[in-house]
């Protein structure tokens, strides 16, 4: 069995999960066939799996472009200063900003990662002049704007699959 921080996976859980990652809407008989487990089985497995947060929610996957959402960018940005008042002022003031679907904190050359989408070039010009650079310790910004997306699908990390692997065989 693999422990991860006292959360044992084994190759049922690991199937439940890939599947639900393909399908977040299968039902609990169809999660049952893929892990090989009787229905109640597996209603147990996957709530246990909730409990232990391993499982945080289900969503739905949405087509970017089919809503208007023409452009995605990545925004690297950097603070002018540096310490725990200009990030924190930075982390609340992205927060909620309806263009932003991820941000991250980095190590480096850069303090952040942005990844944006945003339904024009106007709009695009608007939110990095605008909204961006308007916020307080900003001070540079480089962007990469996405020609073409090649694969973003969430997935299970590398060793479980591996785990799942060896131990179907």
């Amino acid at each position: 069995m693999k422990v991860m921080h006292d959360k044992r996976l084994d190759t049922a859980d690991i199937r439940i999960l890939a599947h639900l990652l393909k399908n977040a809407k299968a039902s609990n008989h169809e999660l049952a066939e893929v892990a090989f487990l009787s229905p109640s089985q597996c209603h147990r497995r996957v709530k246990r799996l909730e409990s232990l947060q391993i499982i945080r929610g289900y969503t739905v996957q949405l087509d970017p472009q089919a809503l208007g959402q023409e452009i995605t960018i990545f925004v690297n940005v950097s603070l002018d200063a540096h310490g725990s008042n200009p990030a924190l002022r930075f982390s609340e003031s992205i927060r909620g900003v309806p263009e932003v679907i991820e941000c991250f904190s980095l190590t480096g050359e850069t303090d952040y990662l942005i990844k944006a989408r945003l339904p024009s070039l106007k709009a695009m010009s608007e939110f990095l002049m605008h909204r961006l650079m308007s916020v307080p310790g900003v001070g540079s910004i480089k962007t990469s704007v996405v020609v073409e997306e090649i694969e973003c699908l969430p997935s299970l990390p590398a060793d479980l699959l591996e785990q799942a692997r060896r131990e179907a065989q």
